[in-house]
């Protein structure tokens, strides 16, 4: 075995086919936990992330507990990030960081966690649980290391998650508005929705669409109301109007909320 080693390190440090041919198979099927621990490491600096990959899963187990095993545990979550499959990735970084708050790649893995999630966050119209694992990694990480490297990198990243989530709950308030008064009052639900984003998304691009489905559902709401209820909604509904021309003057709505408040008015 020592022999099979020896060619196979060899083979490694200049670069011969046999590095993955036989020699390199028969490491994995007869060599020693050590022996593919320390190819691994030889591999992983090489760049075949592959066969880091390959190695380390046969041996974790083996080094559980050990001195190597804060290491092992950090190759392998790196390795598969490198190869893009960051549903691993993630799963070594979030064990990485439960496990090893002490050592020297814990800064790195806790930012490459939020980094994992990121990207397997979905489109805006799909669920957004990675989204929201990101968002609160990153907030995490910016708690703990406020001015480091990445700081910058991981607030741009945090705008773009929540933005999404912005966007995910414009599509949900347009939902609401067009179903209407169709069992039941949905336009309330669209208010609902559009203000609540409002307020925990105070920086997204889409705070004029938010106010602007508030005044629709609002003047909708309020002209399909019950006599008794009418006038306060379409007063209520007149204000929202002019809060909204007040706070974006120059939006292209500006015809149609004048054609609002006029017929708004006649109720109060």
């Amino acid at each position: 075995m020592k022999k099979v080693l020896l060619t196979w390190l060899f083979c490694l440090f200049c670069g011969t086919p046999l590095l993955y041919g036989s020699a390199y198979t028969k490491l994995l099927k007869n060599g020693s936990n050590e022996e593919k621990y320390q190819a691994a490491q030889q591999f992983f600096a090489k760049g075949d992330y592959a066969k880091t990959i390959t190695l380390l899963e046969q041996v974790s187990r083996f080094y559980r507990g050990t001195k190597d095993a804060e290491n092992v545990t950090y190759l392998l979550a790196t390795s598969y990030t490198k190869r893009k499959d960051y549903i691993s990735g993630a799963h070594y970084y979030q064990g990485y960081t439960t496990h090893y708050l002490q050592y020297p790649h814990y800064q790195e893995c806790m930012y490459m966690l939020g980094y994992c999630y990121f990207q397997l966050s979905p489109e805006a119209e799909l669920d957004q649980s990675n989204t929201m694992q990101a968002i609160e990694q990153f907030e995490a990480y910016l708690d703990r290391f406020p001015h480091d490297k990445h700081s910058d990198e991981v607030r741009s990243l945090l705008s773009q998650l929540r933005e999404k989530l912005a966007e995910r709950e414009l599509a949900n308030a347009k939902l609401y508005y067009n179903l209407g008064d169709y069992r039941g009052n949905n336009y309330r639900a669209a208010i609902i929705t559009a203000q609540n984003a409002m307020n925990d998304y105070p920086d997204t691009r889409y705070l004029e669409d938010f106010a602007w489905i508030v005044v629709r559902s609002k003047y909708q709401e309020a002209m399909r109301s019950v006599e008794e209820k009418k006038d306060a909604r379409c007063e209520d509904a007149y204000d929202e109007c002019y809060y909204f021309l007040k706070e974006y003057p120059e939006t292209k709505h500006a015809k149609e909320i004048e054609k609002y408040t006029k017929q708004l008015k006649r109720h109060f």
